[in-house]
């Protein structure tokens, strides 16, 4: 996934929060104290049109000019500016600061317009701001806006101050509302004050605007699932299929985030904050998505960036959370200096054979894993919880990208059909000898005087299959898979890394042939593990409908429940991302899996991924992507923190993270020999392709990526249990079970081999019933009564989900404390479409702040003799007890209630 839609998303939703105790930054080697320094006290808040002196021009280029854009402003009105300007443009404010100690800045402005630095007296230390990540999004009109961003940290004295801020550039614009120097807790959303709210309301919804969270004793705090501190019983390490920790051996599995670069600028405080929250819910593993060389010189790293890194895995270990790190996506470089790119050209495909590009490659690498931390006296590469390093982000020699002489310049062909050539020269004597054999045709780039060999484009390839289509494949997955085994060996061999490495995570231009061959190169010497990412897409579109949401673009909702394609017309679809084809035994990641917006049917994501994750024994699964340090404001396009999806952490991690959900047995197992694939002759069953919108522009215009077009095997063998692929493993068997004992086309229904998970495809329906775990998901009011083990279910909501776990190791027919939690559908207050609501409409208003979460309603009853006796209390947004509201014989659902606590008095 690309930064810029992480930044997107951060844009439209994200919610800062600072005001925690400022941890005590210790000395190297030190074991570092419990966060408990001084803070200052309060907030000061001022308005940007109000400076005491500036030489900003006199106007309003930007407005506001109708009551409108004035109501979207703090005080209705700001300061701004655009064009050039000979002198520096600076704004001076008088202040009175109630206490002294450690405050943090953020400024209201007009989005990343405007680098601008500030200071506080006449001597003070300058803080430069350039690309902070924006907070918040509120439009003044189309393509202006005001976002808040966090400008750094200052100690200051009490009383009257002085702040200058002083713009860094001479051209462009700049926008300036409001700032806050705060002590306190700061959520980013528009005008608001520090600890406001907006306390909107809609008919049939309520807000969510969760309180700062103290961290005290919570029925659903999941902090104790975790270590004492990720690394404390040894290394991940990988144990049969899946991983366990080192000294203890106890088997391990990671409900983990995704977080971007934006989050290494976190002030302490508010990365010791995520850190909780993220624990508290549930969370064990969380993944850096982010470069680390300089931002004007791409072959350096960046060491004040991996300073930033290195607090960032301190904050996460101290919660018991380890941290994976992706560090190279081609989507962030574009090289000057290498022959061939001249800074306007992303690498794809470079890093595979190119030893310059490689070399500095493995620079950032030794910069990230053997620079010492200050806060743990360790490495990287000998912190235990620093899990996993992935080698490189969505890339593949045999994926569309791989495009001759227009992705790959000429000058760095010329390379690569030189490395073809003297591989063609050790399989057939020659690059003569090689075109003799193939016949037909020459490509481009063939040169047997010169010893190079030219490449067919990967559409031939795996549509022709003849001899010179299975060498270019042979060739291209060889390359791949040396890369990857050199690299891991690197890191492990000369920079002393202990952790766990994998390749990368693409999916190919064809699944059925090509697919295989790059799974193949991920499975190479000092490679421990498999990923790939997925991504449930709606239909949406719009000129920026790949990473955000407008105003304009048509969209349409859609369940995973009813196997409904994007685009109604094309019926039914079986790929799903929560589907994962296992190779070789090896345990499996999905690091990237989001349901993206704007689509009301989110609720379900959750529990079917925790659920299907546990049948299929998948090992960890990164929901994307973080947009906070705690709850979003607003919904983006790739949401995490949101009701819908976050807000059903507790029980959905507990369950998988406590195995509620029972392992299946392997259902199907293709036993492939890999000169087969290199014949081209695919596989009987291929992983799921789920690319997101960003990345489905990748795709030539008039190609496709054929989904199981070749497939022999059932794709709801995936609901069933296991399904696995094995290449060139001695004496495996192609097998599979009788998959019409589980899957009934006719009633549409598909039942795990483990007999605990039910679907119903017809109805969109799935139920999990286990003896600690037991609820449903998906169209509800259709249903009537719902009966499970142990728990019977009524709603009258169209869409939702209702999960009860025990939480203290026991069946629900006997447990002592149970945790009900109920979702359905949110959307931003103000939302607004037209056209067919059960079909393609068009957004009229994204909205505003704040969430809003549909009323929830229904019944849930425990059939055990004893429900009546068994005490139900409603539980806040942050699962503190507010009141005692039933028994369990028949439990009333709130309106506002997500969470409900069950016990024995």
């Amino acid at each position: 996934m690309k930064n810029t839609a992480l930044i997107v998303s951060i844009a439209v939703s994200l919610t800062a929060l600072a005001g925690c105790a400022r941890a005590a930054e210790p000395q190297a080697g030190a074991k570092p104290a419990a966060p408990k320094p001084e803070r200052g006290s309060g907030y000061v808040w001022w308005e940007g049109e109000t400076p005491s002196a500036t030489n900003f021009p006199q106007g309003k280029p930007f407005g506001p000019d109708n009551p409108t854009e004035t109501a979207v402003l703090s005080g209705g009105d700001w300061i701004a500016f655009t064009g050039d300007r000979a002198e520096t443009l600076f704004l001076e404010y008088q202040i009175n600061v109630p206490k002294a100690g450690d405050y943090d800045l953020y400024v209201r402005k007009f989005w990343q317009h405007g680098a601008f630095r500030w200071r506080i007296g006449a001597t003070g230390k300058w803080h430069e701001v350039r690309e902070s990540a924006l907070l918040d999004d509120a439009y003044i009109r189309q393509f202006v806006g005001a976002n808040w961003v966090s400008a750094g940290s200052e100690t200051v004295k009490a009383g009257k101050q002085t702040v200058r801020v002083e713009l860094l550039d001479k051209t462009g614009a700049a926008g300036f509302d409001a700032f806050v120097l705060t002590a306190e807790p700061f959520t980013a959303r528009g005008k608001l004050k520090p600890g406001e709210k907006y306390n909107r309301s809609e008919p049939g919804y309520f807000a969510w605007e969760p309180d700062a969270d103290p961290f005290t004793e919570s029925a659903l705090d999941m902090r104790s699932l975790n270590e004492t501190e990720a690394g404390a019983g040894g290394r991940i390490i990988t144990k049969g299929e899946g991983f366990a920790h080192e000294k203890t051996g106890k088997p391990e599995r990671f409900w983990a985030a995704n977080a971007g670069g934006d989050f290494l600028n976190l002030p302490p405080a508010q990365m010791d904050y995520l850190a909780r929250h993220l624990a508290k819910y549930g969370v064990n593993m969380v993944r850096m998505h982010s470069g680390f060389w300089k931002d004007d010189d791409y072959t350096k790293p960046d060491p004040e960036k991996i300073a930033k890194l290195q607090r960032f895995v301190y904050a996460m270990k101290q919660q018991g959370i380890y941290t994976s790190v992706s560090m190279y996506f081609p989507l962030w470089v574009k090289p000057k200096g290498i022959p061939g790119y001249d800074g306007s050209k992303n690498p794809f495909a470079l890093l595979f054979f190119n030893d310059d590009f490689q070399e500095t490659y493995r620079g950032w690498w030794k910069a990230i894993l053997t620079t010492k931390s200050p806060y743990t006296g360790l490495t990287l590469a000998e912190d235990p919880s620093v899990a996993i390093a992935e080698l490189v982000n969505e890339d593949s020699n045999l994926f569309w990208t791989f495009t001759p002489y227009e992705n790959v310049p000429a000058e760095q062909m010329t390379i690569l059909e030189k490395q073809y050539g003297t591989w063609l020269t050790k399989r057939y004597g020659g690059v003569d000898k090689a075109l003799s054999t193939w016949g037909g045709g020459g490509v481009r780039g063939d040169d047997a005087n010169a010893g190079r060999a030219g490449f067919m484009p990967l559409y031939e390839v795996f549509n022709k299959r003849d001899k010179r289509a299975q060498d270019t494949a042979r060739f291209l997955t060889e390359t791949q898979a040396a890369f990857f085994t050199d690299t891991a060996k690197y890191l492990r061999t000369d920079l002393g890394y202990k952790g766990l490495v994998y390749g990368s995570n693409w999916i190919t231009a064809d699944p059925a042939r090509l697919g295989p061959l790059d799974k193949l190169s991920n499975i190479g010497t000092g490679l421990d593990l498999l990923d790939r990412h997925g991504y449930f897409d709606p239909f949406h579109e719009g000129e920026r409908a790949g990473y955000s949401l407008n105003a304009g673009e048509k969209y349409d909702d859609r369940s995973a429940l009813t196997f409904q394609s994007a685009k109604r017309a094309e019926g039914q679809s079986f790929s799903m991302p929560l589907m994962d084809l296992r190779y070789n035994d090896l345990p499996s990641i999905i690091t990237e899996i989001n349901y993206p917006m704007p689509n009301r049917f989110r609720a379900e994501q959750p529990l079917l991924t925790a659920a299907y994750a546990s049948l299929q024994g998948t090992d960890g699964v990164y929901f994307f992507a973080l947009g906070s340090p705690t709850w979003q404001g607003t919904h983006g396009k790739f949401d995490l923190q949101t009701p819908a999806t976050m807000g059903q952490f507790p029980a959905t991690a507990y369950l998988y993270r406590k195995g509620l959900v029972a392992p299946g047995a392997k259902v199907v197992s293709a036993a492939l020999k890999s000169d087969n694939l290199f014949a081209l002759e695919g596989a009987p069953v291929q992983a799921p392709v789920n690319l997101e919108a960003f990345r489905a522009k990748d795709i030539p215009a008039g190609k496709s990526v054929p989904v199981a077009k070749l497939s022999a095997i059932d794709p709801l063998a995936f609901l069933v249990g296991k399904v696995g692929v094995t290449i060139d493993a001695p004496g495996a068997k192609s097998e599979s079970v009788d998959l019409t004992r589980f899957i009934n086309k006719q009633t549409k229904t598909v039942r795990s081999v483990t007999g605990e998970l039910a679907w119903n495809y017809d109805a969109g329906r799935m139920v999990v019933n286990t003896k600690q775990a037991q609820g449903v998901t998906g169209f509800l009011s259709q249903a009537g009564k719902i009966t499970l083990g142990d728990v019977t279910v009524s709603s009258p909501l169209e869409y939702g989900t209702v999960l009860l776990v025990s939480l203290d190791d026991k069946p629900i027919a006997t447990s002592g404390k149970m945790l009900l939690q109920v979702m359905t559908e949110d959307k931003n207050y103000g939302w607004e479409t037209e056209g067919d609501a059960n079909g393609v409409r068009t957004i009229k208003n994204v909205g505003t702040a704040p969430i809003m979460v549909k009323n929830l309603a229904g019944s849930v009853s425990l059939s055990r003799a004893d429900a009546a006796g068994l005490r139900v209390t409603a539980l806040d947004a942050n699962g503190y007890k507010t009141k005692q509201v039933s028994t369990a014989n028949t439990i009333n659902l709130s309106p506002t209630v997500l969470y409900y606590l069950i016990e024995k008095p």
